[in-house]
C-alpha cells in the first residue's frame, strides 16, 4: 500500500510540473499541433517515470565473518510477550477504498456517456461521406463530433454556416481528437483528488479547438461569418462531455487565437524548459542506492551457520504455542504441536511435538513427553550450515551434550530407543548407560572408550529414580582408545564441535568415583588414560612442564581436555607421542574460542539484552535479537547491517540503531522485498520497509 501511495504522489507531481509550465511558457503560443503532442506526452510519462528507476552502487570493504558455528539462541525467548489487542480501524484502506469507489463512479459515468451517443445516433439519418458520417438530429442544439460522426441539426443553421460547422467538425474527425477527449475524461477519473487533473483535460479541450480553428479559418473564404457561426452557437450546450463540441466556453479566447500572429520558430526552446525539472525528479527520487560488497575470496571462504531457537516450558500458554507454530512455519517444513496436557497448575506435563518437511512427506523428527511431572525446558531449532542446508529438531535445554555436536534430533529409530519402561541391572546401580539400545552398568563401562556418533541425552528412569544416560545414533564400544575427553568434562565441554578438528570424540565412564573430589589440576594428573608426566601439556596453546601445572589458578581454568596416541601425533609428531593435555583459561576462551566465549559471557552478564518481537499484519511474529539480527518466518536469519531498511520513504543510515531506539510496538506491518539473484529454495532478503499504526 505505501508502495502505491508513493507512486501515486510522484504521478500527481509530475501532473502539476507540465500542466505549470504548459501555463507559464506555451499555453499562448500558436504552436498548436506540437502544444497537443506536449499535453499527451505529459499525462503518459506522468505514468510511466515513476515506474523508472535507476541503481546505484556503492562498493563497501566485506564486513569478515569468523568461520566458527554461531548459534542464536534468545534466552528465555518463551517469556517474550507479544499484546493482545485489538485491531484499529485501518483508515488508510478505508479511504483507498472510497478513492477507488468514486473512480468507479466516474468510469461508469463515461460508459453510460458512451452507450448514451450511440444509441442516440443510430435512431437517425446517417449520410456517409469519405472521411466522417453524418448524422443528421432535430434535437441536437450544439453540433459536435465522436471520433468519426458528426452530429448537427440542419433546421438551425443557414447553408452557410453548416459549411463551416462541418468544415471544424471534420477536422477533429480527420485528426482523431476524440482519443485526446477520452484521455482526459480517464485521467480525471483515476486522478479525481487532484484539482489540476480537471484544469490539465480543459487545456487539451481548448487546445483542440484552436488546431480544429485556425485550420477551418484556413480553408474558408469568409472568415467573418465563420467568426459570427461561433458566436451564434454560444447559447447552446450539450450534455455529452465526451465528444468534441462546436461550441466551447470560452469562445473569446478562441476568436482572439484565431487574429493572433503566428508564433516565431525560434520560441520552440521553450518545449525544452521541462526537462531540468524531469531530469531533476529523476535524480532525486528514482536513484536508488546500493551497497555491494567486494569480492574477498578470503572472505568468501568464510561460512555462518545459523541456528534460530526458541525454548517451550512448562509454562508456556496456548497462545505462546500457536504463536511457536507459527515462527517455525516456512517453505521447507511446518511444526505441529499437540496432545498438550497440562496438571491442576496449568503446567504441561505431556506433550508431543512433531516436525515434517515439505519437500519430503516421509521426513518427520518427532518429540513425545509423558508423565506426571511438569516437562523440561524443550528447545525447538532450526539450523542452517553454510551450504545452506537446514535441518530442524528438538533437544532438552539442561543434561544434553553432544561428541561431535551434531543435530540433536529424536528420529523414528532412536526414539523407540527411549521408550526403556523397565531397567533391568542392578538396582545398587545409581547410573545406568544405554548404548546402541543395551544396558550398561558403571562398572562394565569402566575403562572402556565409546566412540561416539551422534548425542547424548541424561534422563531419570520414573520408577527407580536412576539416572540413564541413552547414547544416540550409532557408537562403538572398546577397549583401545583413539581420542578420549573424561566423562565428567563432557557435560561442560563445548568446544568440541570444531569443524577443523582431526580429534574423533569419544567418552570414558567412571574414571572417579563420585565421592572423590578432586581439583581440576588433579583429574589432569590422576587421568589413567594420559600420562600428565609424559605428555605435552599446552597452556593457552603454549607448551608448560608438568610442574608448572601446580602454579596455574584453578579459578582461572576455563576448559581442559586431552588427546592421546595416533591423533596427537598427527598433528604434534613427536611432541605428542605420548598424548597432548589442552588447558585454557577464561581469559583465553574469551578471546580465541567463540563458543566459550558466548557462554561465559552469557554466564556473567544477567543483564544481556532480550530478543524483541514484532507482530504482523499477518500474524507472523519477527525477532529482533540483540538490534543487530532479525529473524522473519520463512527466511535465513539475517544481520540489520546487511538490509537496506525503508522507513517514512527514505532509507536509513543506521538500521541497528533503529531497532534499538525505535518503539518497536509502533510496527504495523514490515514489508519484504527479496534479493533476485538468490537461489528461488534459498530467499534472501535485500530491502525491508516499514509501515507504521
Amino acid at each position: 500500500m505505501e508502495n502505491v501511495l508513493l507512486y501515486f504522489a510522484k504521478a500527481n507531481g509530475l501532473i502539476i510540473l507540465f500542466y505549470l509550465m504548459y501555463v507559464l511558457f506555451l499555453r499562448k503560443e500558436t504552436f498548436f499541433v506540437s502544444n497537443r503532442l506536449y499535453l499527451i506526452l505529459g499525462l503518459i510519462l506522468s505514468l510511466s517515470l515513476p515506474l523508472i528507476t535507476f541503481t546505484k552502487t556503492i562498493w563497501v570493504d566485506p564486513i569478515p565473518v569468523p568461520e566458527f558455528y554461531q548459534e542464536i539462541n534468545p534466552e528465555n525467548s518463551n517469556a517474550i510477550e507479544i499484546p493482545i489487542q485489538e485491531n484499529p480501524l485501518d483508515w488508510t484502506l478505508i479511504l483507498s477504498m472510497v478513492y477507488v469507489i468514486i473512480s468507479i463512479v466516474i468510469l461508469l459515468k463515461i460508459g453510460i456517456e458512451i452507450a448514451s451517443f450511440y444509441n442516440r445516433i443510430r435512431k437517425h439519418n446517417q449520410q456517409k461521406e469519405a472521411n466522417f458520417t453524418l448524422i443528421h438530429s432535430n434535437t441536437t442544439e450544439n453540433p459536435f463530433s465522436f471520433f468519426h460522426y458528426i452530429v448537427i441539426n440542419p433546421h438551425l443553421f443557414s447553408e452557410a454556416e453548416l459549411q463551416h460547422i462541418v468544415t471544424h467538425e471534420s477536422i477533429h474527425v480527420k485528426q482523431k481528437h476524440s482519443i485526446d477527449v477520452l484521455l482526459g475524461k480517464l485521467f480525471c477519473a483515476v486522478f479525481w483528488v487532484n484539482p489540476i487533473i480537471w484544469l490539465y483535460r480543459k487545456a487539451m479541450l481548448q487546445n483542440l479547438e484552436f488546431i480544429a480553428d485556425n485550420e477551418t479559418f484556413q480553408q474558408i473564404e469568409n472568415k467573418y461569418e465563420y467568426q459570427k457561426t461561433l458566436l451564434k452557437v454560444v447559447t447552446h450546450q450539450n450534455d455529452l462531455s465526451i465528444t468534441n463540441q462546436f461550441y466551447q466556453s470560452l469562445i473569446k479566447k478562441r476568436i482572439v487565437m484565431l487574429h493572433t500572429n503566428q508564433s516565431h520558430k525560434r520560441n520552440a526552446w521553450k518545449y525544452a524548459t521541462i526537462l531540468p525539472l524531469l531530469v531533476g525528479f529523476m535524480l532525486l527520487f528514482q536513484i536508488e542506492t546500493v551497497a555491494q560488497v567486494k569480492e574477498n575470496s578470503k572472505v568468501a571462504a568464510y561460512a555462518v551457520e545459523v541456528d534460530y531457537s526458541h525454548i517451550l516450558t512448562s509454562k508456556t500458554t496456548d497462545a505462546e504455542i500457536k504463536e511457536i507454530e507459527n515462527a517455525f512455519k516456512d517453505d521447507e517444513s511446518t511444526l505441529k504441536i499437540s496432545n498438550v496436557k497440562r496438571n491442576n497448575e496449568g503446567e504441561i506435563i505431556e506433550i508431543k511435538l512433531e516436525f515434517s518437511s515439505k519437500k519430503n512427506s516421509k521426513s518427520k523428527n518427532i518429540k513425545i513427553v509423558k508423565g506426571d511431572k511438569p516437562i523440561k525446558p524443550i528447545k525447538i531449532y532450526i539450523k542452517e550450515d553454510k551450504n545452506e542446508e537446514k535441518s530442524f529438531g528438538f533437544e532438552e535445554v539442561t543434561n544434553v551434550v553432544s561428541g561431535k555436536f551434531v543435530t540433536d534430533t529424536i528420529t523414528f529409530e532412536n526414539l523407540q530407543m527411549l521408550k526403556t519402561n523397565e531397567i533391568k541391572k542392578s538396582d545398587n546401580e545409581e547410573v545406568i548407560y544405554i548404548i546402541n539400545g543395551k544396558e550398561y552398568t558403571k562398572e562394565e563401562m569402566k575403562d572402556k572408550i565409546v566412540e561416539l556418533d551422534g548425542a547424548i541425552e541424561m534422563n531419570e528412569d520414573e520408577k527407580s529414580g536412576k539416572k540413564v544416560m541413552v547414547f544416540k545414533g550409532n557408537s562403538t564400544i572398546s577397549d583401545e582408545p583413539k581420542t578420549v575427553i573424561s566423562f565428567d568434562e563432557i557435560t561442560t565441554k563445548k568446544e568440541s564441535n570444531s569443524r577443523n578438528s582431526d580429534a574423533v570424540y569419544a567418552v570414558v565412564a567412571a574414571e572417579y568415583s563420585e565421592n572423590e573430589t578432586f581439583s581440576h589440576i588433579d583429574k589432569i594428573k590422576r587421568n589413567k588414560l594420559v600420562d600428565a608426566k609424559k605428555a605435552l601439556i599446552l597452556l593457552n596453546g603454549k607448551e608448560i612442564n608438568f610442574q608448572d601445572l601446580d602454579k596455574i589458578d584453578e579459578k582461572t581454568i576455563s576448559s581442559s581436555g586431552n588427546t592421546i596416541a595416533s591423533h596427537a601425533m598427527k598433528k604434534y609428531g613427536e611432541k605428542g607421542k605420548n598424548g597432548v593435555i589442552f588447558i585454557n583459561t577464561k581469559a583465553y576462551d574469551i578471546e580465541n574460542n567463540p563458543i566459550i566465549r558466548e557462554n561465559l559471557i552469557s554466564k556473567n552478564n544477567s543483564e544481556k539484552p532480550k530478543p524483541k518481537s514484532i507482530e504482523l499484519k499477518s500474524g507472523d511474529v519477527v525477532i529482533v535479537f540483540e538490534g543487530d539480527k532479525i529473524k522473519f518466518p520463512g527466511y535465513p536469519t539475517h544481520y540489520l547491517n546487511q538490509l537496506k531498511l525503508e522507513f517514512q520513504g527514505k532509507i536509513l543510515e543506521d538500521n541497528i540503531d533503529f531497532f534499538k531506539n525505535y518503539e518497536l510496538e509502533k510496527i504495523k506491518d514490515i514489508k519484504i522485498i527479496e534479493d533476485e539473484s538468490s537461489p528461488k529454495e534459498k530467499k534472501r532478503i535485500k530491502k525491508i520497509i516499514i509501515e507504521t499504526k
